[in-house]
């Protein structure tokens, strides 16, 4: 399915199987001060998360995303 124009400005950074997880990682992001979305598929009905039933993407501004990359990967190595 082709993204529209205004998807296609964002790029997926990451993706969180959780909401804390989520709150994690956006709150990293806006830290920094890199601007953030997310698209979730949880299924509220459902009281666990399991991968695609439960994913939620993390998308950045495609010109954050290198900066983005970075910062996810400095705090996965600390």
């Amino acid at each position: 399915m082709p993204l529209s124009s205004q998807q296609q400005s964002w790029e997926k950074v990451h993706t969180a199987f959780n909401e804390a997880e989520c709150h994690l990682i956006t709150g990293i992001l806006a830290g920094e001060g890199v601007k953030w979305r997310v698209k979730s598929s949880r299924v509220s009905q459902l009281p666990f998360a399991h991968h695609a039933l439960g994913a939620i993407e993390i998308y950045v501004p495609k010109l954050d995303a290198p900066l983005a990359q970075r910062i996810l990967m400095i705090y996965r190595n600390s």
